[in-house]
Order: C-alpha cells, then structure tokens, then sequence
C-alpha cells in the first residue's frame, strides 16, 4: 500500500456571506450536478464542458470540480463525508454519473471557499487501483508514489512567448501592463516558456490579441523544440517517469533557422505543436498540419493568422478512411520530409492534472487499443520520413506498453531506422510525455 503525501487544496473566496446564500448554494449544486452527470454521458473532457458554462457559474464550476475529480477519497474525508469502501472505483459509470458523494463534496467546499485553505492528505484510494498497480509493476513503489503525489495537484498554467518578442519581453509586458493576479516567472525548461503561479484571464490582454504568445504547456512546448533540435533537449529526458531536472533555459540560444525545410505533424489537433515549430523556425520553411477534425484545422488557421505565421499549412485526413490513414493526400511526402511529428492519441496518465476525469472514464478497452494505434499511426507515417530525416513519437503518457515497448517494437519492425535520443519528461513540473526520435537510414 502506498503512503499518503500530504496536499493543500488551495480555494479562492468568491462570494460574501447574503441572506441569499442557499439559493445561491443550491443553483451551484444543481449546475455541478448537471456537470458531473455530462462526464459520464458523453466524451467531452471537463475542460470543453466548463467553457459551455456562463461566466459566473465557470469560475465557481472550475475551482469545485477538479479537486473532486483528483482527490475523491481524501476530499471526503477532509470535508467530513463518508463513502464506502472502494467507491467510487468499483462503480460502473452509469453509477458513477448519480454518485451522491460528489455532489455533497461540491456544496460542502463551496460553502467553505470564504474560508479560505482547506487540508487534505491524498490517499491511494484518490486513485483507480489497476492504475496504482500499473505504476508499481512498470516504475516501482516509491516512483509509483512520487507519481501518485503529483498528479492529485492543480496543474499549472502555462504561456508559450512568440519568438518576435522572446519570453523576458513577454514577462515584462504582462507584469507592468496587464495587472495579472498571479505572480510569473519564466520557465526553468522552455526556452520561451512563463509559468504563472495559478490561473489569470490572460486570453483577455491586449498582449494574447497581438498573438504574442499562446496558453501551452511547458513539456508541450519542448516536444516542438526536441522536434527540430533534440540535441539541445535531450539533457531533460529521464528513462524513468519523474520530475524533470532544471533546464537553465534563460540562457538558452536558438541555433540558426534552416533556410528550407518540409515538417509534418501527423495528428496536429488543434495545432500547438504545429504552431510551437512554425514559430520556431520564424516562419520560414513549411509545417503541414494533418488531422481528422476540420473544426480543429479550423481553428489552427486562425491562431496562426492572429501569430502572424503563414508557413503553415493544414490538410484535412477524410473521416471515412478507416484502414489507409496515409493516402493519396500524402504521397507528395514520400520519402521527402525532413521531419516528421507522431504525436500520436494515448491514454493521457501525463496530464491527469489538468484532465482528472480520465482516471475515472478510462476503460480496459481504451487502454488495450491505444498501443495498436499508436503503432500503426507510427509505421504509417514513417514512410514520409526522407533518408536521412528524422521521425519522432510523443505521447503524453509514461505506460510502458505505449511508450517503451512502442519503439522497441517499431525498431524491431523498421530496420532503415535508427534510434536518436528520447526519454521521459515529467510530469513535475510540466505534464509527461514521451519523447523519441529516430533517423531513417540514407541506405
């Protein structure tokens, strides 16, 4: 049994004390209600289910329900709520999504958000219990718990610094010009990263509208520099999940751009990665952004114009294409890129953080498939790599099956290709991710 590190659940007063307080109380509830039942019922993550929320109601909502989500039994516990032995885990989710501890954990700690600092011990029942064993069986019981200890903690909120202004000109101009609420300070990993001590409406600043930065993660924004540059990263990857040693980053030089150079990001999303690698090659070159989700590519194009990048360009992969992922779309890339991104879908234990409501909805069927995926996305879009050019996987997970024994089995499999460098990073005090690149042979 792993022993219980101690956490402080920090929660911000937001209201004062009215003779309209049950009212206010019970509308809470209900929206809390309505909002946890939605994380059973479908696949939206927590945080797209916030943003759907009104103004008020999403900044009460994002302070109640994280902290329930990642500490279930140690919140109780601190709030005076009993639960039975081995709920919630042991529950199916068509029970889970009417678990009444939850709602009374809501109206209890927002009842006492006036007050302030609220104890809580987090315990390994925090966490699923096939979850736990994975981490021993995989990493060890003291790693497992360093692990545990972590991801029941607030993820921290992160900016990534355009390189027309660099992150010291980004920090000047938050803190003398935009009032944050929050203390920033630049990153000890990234290069052009700021680390913001808790949340602030940053996307509300004259700076955020210039396209002078973007909201991203800190181990993110390294993947998109390992992709161009892994010698200068590859000092932060460990070959054990864990917090990442201090990068002196603010003495980092970027290395001259490459006047021509052809990147493709396989599974760009949204495009933060996509957008990390244009900007770090100062527009120049080409960076395609591949993905399944129009809406996503959609909303890649207007980040890139509002950062003023125009090397990047984004193909739409046709949904109805189940067995070929690589098409006729992408035989342009043949054999020609210079680099190639696999940021490939996985289970997601890096960032439990900042989306907790993974340990809950995640189920032995979702685990099983993703080391599938995850190879034939890899095989499929090896094949764009050009002789000589460099192929690199990423996940924001630590499980062996989808990290290590991946690129045992893809080196098994690929003999034309030979293994860079690569490692773990995080999570603490970034998410954690996976990291490996590889050089395809020139013959």
């Amino acid at each position: 049994m792993l022993e219980s590190p101690t956490i402080i659940i920090m929660t911000r007063p937001i209201f004062s004390s009215k003779p309209s307080l049950q009212k206010r109380s019970d509308l809470v509830v209900s929206a809390f209600n309505r909002l946890w039942e939605g994380l059973f019922t479908s696949p939206i993550h927590l945080d797209s289910s916030l943003s759907k929320q009104s103004k008020s109601l999403k900044t009460i909502l994002a302070q109640l329900t994280p902290p329930i989500l990642q500490r279930p039994a140690s919140l109780a516990e601190a709030l005076g709520i009993g639960i039975p032995v081995d709920e919630p885990w042991n529950l199916p989710h068509d029970q889970l999504k009417q678990w009444r501890p939850a709602s009374l954990m809501a109206e209890r700690l927002y009842e006492r958000m006036s007050e302030g600092a609220l104890l809580s011990h987090s315990v390994p029942e925090d966490f699923p219990p096939k979850m736990l064993e994975e981490w021993a069986a995989s990493w060890g019981r003291e790693r497992a718990f360093e692990l545990a200890k972590t991801l029941a903690q607030e993820a921290p909120l992160c900016l990534r610094a355009s390189r027309r202004i660099g992150a010291k000109t980004l920090l000047r101009e938050l803190t003398e010009k935009s009032n944050l609420p929050v203390k920033a300070t630049l990153s000890t990993l990234s290069p052009v990263g700021i680390r913001l001590s808790g949340y602030a409406p940053v996307m509300n600043t004259p700076t955020f509208q210039k396209g002078h930065f973007e909201i991203q993660d800190e181990g993110s924004q390294i993947m998109a520099l390992f992709c161009l540059w892994p010698e200068l990263f590859t000092d932060l990857l460990q070959t054990t999940p864990g917090e990442t040693r201090v990068h002196h980053a603010t003495s980092f030089e970027f290395p001259p751009t490459p006047p021509s150079i052809t990147i493709v990001d396989a599974c760009a999303g949204a495009g933060g990665k996509t957008l990390a690698i244009a900007d770090a090659l100062q527009g120049k070159g080409r960076v395609y952004a591949y993905d399944r989700s129009a809406r996503k590519l959609q909303s890649l194009r207007q980040r890139a114009t509002r950062a003023g990048l125009n090397n990047i360009q984004t193909v739409t992969v046709d949904e109805t294409q189940q067995d070929e992922l690589v098409s006729s779309q992408f035989s342009q890339f043949s054999k020609t890129a210079n680099i190639v991104l696999v940021d490939a879908p996985c289970s997601g234990w890096g960032v439990l953080r900042r989306n907790p409501d993974i340990k809950w909805r995640q189920t032995d069927e979702v685990l099983n498939r993703m080391p599938v995926l995850q190879s034939e996305l890899l095989k499929k879009y090896a094949d764009l790599t050009a002789p000589g050019g460099r192929l690199v996987y990423g996940v924001c997970t630590f499980r062996k099956a989808e990290t290590l024994d991946i690129v045992k089995q893809f080196l098994a499999n690929h003999a034309h290709f030979e293994p860079e460098t690569g490692g773990f990073l995080g999570p603490s005090p970034s998410d954690g991710f996976f990291i490996q690149s590889f050089i395809r042979r020139r013959s």
